[in-house]
Formats: structure tokens, sequence, C-alpha cells
């Protein structure tokens, strides 16, 4: 039974080793457990206490400030967001013809597949050579094996590989498609939180322009146009914000010259960043300050008896409240999506499951594939570990984690681009009746 126990026993040797180095690593960053009597009442400190902390956190303020590139970075992001056109895709659009789509590669899963396929082949022929060594006393994996002639006891054993192998692809290919399908879910609900976070603000936007106080000649006063103005800059700033503390590429903009930086482009003032830097809230709260800044002065002009800015109305006041609200809900709704994407346990098991199959595949094929099992076992890998990776991909829209390159992923330069050009919109358009 060498043949097949060896390099299942490999595979599950290699397999503890991680766990091993794992637990090593995490009780080296915990601190020690103190050694008191259990009658204390002391807990103590348990195998999956790391669990609780976060694999993937964010960098630090500190070490954000601490950058090298830091500058370069925040100009990048700055420029990409308001020096770019109009035009450009929240995700990456394609044609439906399928010589098009044969075309590409960079950013496809199977440009971030190739590189395990290609180590699944390796091991793939290792095991080809091991078998031929074993039953012909020479390495020559190449000549295709005829019937009859490796040995019964071999042929026993390949075929229970091959009856293990066949119960593993039915398992594997449902949950796996089943996770895939999930992780769409997620990433299609993640979409459609940040584009409802842009109707809520153009929602806010509408109601003050149609509003506003005009003169006789139907035309927006001058203070009614510049508290238009400056309630566009805020709600524009409150959605540069929102997303920074979100996205780890944009968390540069919430650092000391990230601000500065943005003062420069006339974001904000050098009054507003003051404010919002001696404000006791976390750096990546600041834009609930800002919300509650263009609220608060919201609900001032509606309540103005002088209809000086808006129309004084409970009715615009009550409306213009629940559109506030209803923005800060769905924002929230940003970092609980994140925070409950996909249990460990689950991820962990269709990770476990998969690289089981795809490296029971050469064993069990090659009583009937010989050296051909090589190929099936890349092709297998390209699809199976493709959508595994895909899965993966779709758990991240805002690539935080950047664990593929060019994957798919929210271009939030793009979403941001598009609401501060939906903000000038509702205020010309209705500048005139």
């Amino acid at each position: 039974m060498h043949l097949i126990v060896l390099p299942f026993s490999c595979f599950f040797f290699i397999f503890t080793l991680c766990n091993h180095h794992v637990k090593a690593e995490m009780n080296q960053a915990l601190p020690p457990a103190a050694t008191t009597h259990p009658a204390v009442g002391k807990q103590k400190q348990q195998p999956w206490d790391h669990l609780k902390e976060d694999p993937n956190p964010f960098p630090s303020m500190e070490e954000l400030e601490q950058s090298p590139t830091l500058t370069q970075d925040i100009q990048e992001i700055l420029n990409r967001i308001y020096e770019a056109d109009n035009h450009g895709v929240i995700i990456q659009k394609y044609q439906p013809q399928p010589a098009w789509l044969w075309k590409q590669w960079f950013g496809t899963v199977l440009y971030n597949a190739w590189p395990r396929a290609l180590t699944n082949m390796i091991w793939s022929v290792l095991f080809c050579l091991l078998v031929r060594h074993q039953t012909h006393g020479d390495y020559k994996f190449w000549i295709l094996e005829q019937k009859n002639v490796i040995p019964e006891l071999v042929s026993i054993q390949l075929k229970i590989a091959d009856k293990i192998w066949s119960t593993l692809q039915s398992l594997t290919t449902f949950l796996l498609t089943f996770f895939v399908g999930q992780s769409y879910t997620y990433w299609r609900s993640f979409y459609s939180v940040g584009r409802s976070i842009q109707g809520r603000l153009n929602d806010i936007q509408l109601l003050l322009s149609t509003h506003a106080t005009r003169d006789s000649n139907g035309c927006v006063t001058a203070k009614a146009q510049s508290f238009l103005q400056d309630m566009a800059q805020q709600l524009q700033l409150f959605h540069l914000l929102h997303w920074a503390a979100n996205a780890q590429r944009f968390r540069v903009l919430l650092t000391i010259e990230g601000w500065n930086r943005m003062v420069a482009r006339g974001l904000l003032s050098e009054d507003e960043k003051n404010r919002l830097l001696f404000n006791r809230v976390p750096a990546t709260q600041k834009h609930h300050a800002v919300l509650q800044s263009a609220m608060v002065r919201t609900l001032a002009a509606s309540r103005d008896k002088n209809n000086s800015v808006v129309s004084s109305s409970s009715n615009l006041e009550k409306l213009v409240t629940a559109e506030f609200c209803k923005l800060r809900g769905v924002c929230g709704s940003v970092s609980d999506m994140a925070d409950g994407r996909m249990p460990l346990a689950y991820a962990h098991f269709v990770q476990v499951l998969v690289d089981t199959f795809l490296v029971v595949t050469p064993i069990a094929k090659y009583s009937d594939l010989g050296i051909y099992s090589v190929l099936m076992v890349g092709i297998l890998t390209l699809f199976y570990h493709g959508l595994l990776i895909l899965a993966k991909v779709f758990l991240d829209p805002l690539d935080n984690e950047d664990y593929c390159e060019g994957c798919t992923y929210l271009d939030l330069a793009v979403l941001i681009r598009e609401s501060n050009a939906a903000s000038t919109k509702w205020i010309n358009g209705v500048a005139k009746i």
C-alpha cells in the first residue's frame, strides 16, 4: 500500500506542519498566560484565542505616516479622483464575443491560477516517476502503460484511490460552485451598497436644490447658491473620507500629509481641517463629524423663518432628516458586511477540500491515463483552483487584501467622481426656472 500511503502521508505531514507553524507564530504573538490559581477566576489562554484577532489588519496611522511612498501614494489617489475625466468603469467591462474573451489574460482567473497548476503538474510528474520506478525499475514515465502490465496489487491500490477521488469530485464540485455563488451574492450586495450611498447623496442634494430660495426672476439667490455649493463640498468630503476609512488603498488620505494635500486641493479649508483633526474621534470616523455638520447646517437652513437659503418647511426638514439617516445607515453597512463576509471554518473547509481533491487526482487517474494524468491535473487545477480564487476575490470587493493582481474589485475613484459630477448637476440644473 506504500504507493498510496506515501503521497497521502507527505500531504498530511505538510498540512500538519503548516498548522503547527501557524500555532507557534500565534503563541509567540500572544502574551504569556498568567500562572494563577484557578480559584482566582483568571481565564486560561486557549489555543483558539488567536482567532479573535484580525489576520489582515489595516496598517496603523503611525505605520502609514512612516511609509517612504506616502506623498506619492496620496498624490496618485487624488489625481485619479479629481484629475481624471468623468468617464470610467467601476468594474471591468467585457465584450461577449468568444474571440475577444479568449484574448484576455491579465486580470483573469487563469492568469492567477497557472502557477498552482504548474506546481500540481510537477507533483503529478513526480508521482508518475515513483510508480514507474516501483513497477518497471526505470523512470521512463512517458511510455504509455498497457493493460495487464501494472502489477495486480498496484492496480488494486490505484482503483481504491480512484473511488476516493470519484467521491471527492462530487462533493468538491457541488460545494465549490455553491461557495462561488454565495461569494458573488456578497459581491453584488456590496456593489449595491456603494450605489445606494450615491443615491442618498443625490437625494439630499436634489431636495436642497429644488427648495432653494429664488428671486422674482426664478433664479437661485446668491446666498442660496453659496449654501448649495458648501453642502455639495461637505457631502463630497464625507463620501471621500468614508471610503478612506474602509478601503486600505485610500487610508493614506487620513494621515496628516493626506489632510494637507486635501486642503491644497481645495476639498476643505484649513480651519475645517484643524477642527476635524482636533475632534476627539478616531481618524477612521472623521466622516461622521462631517455628516453631522452638514445635517446641522441643513436643519438650521430649513428652520430659518426668513427663507434666506431654502424654503422653511417642516416637510422638507422631515425628508432631509430621513435621507441623512438613510445615508448613515447604508454607510454603516459597509463595515458590517466586511466584518461578517464569511466564517473562517467555511473558507478553511473549502480550501482543504479543493486541495485534497487536486492532490489525489494523479494518484486516482494514473491507471487509466498514465502520463496524461499530468495534463488532467493541470486542467482541473486551472478550473477548480481558479473557481476558488474567483470566490475569494468576490469576498474582497475593495481589494483590501490584495489577494490577486488585477482581479475584479470596485474602482472607488470612479464611484466618487460620479458623485462629485452629480452634485454639480443638481446645482446647475435648477439655477433658473
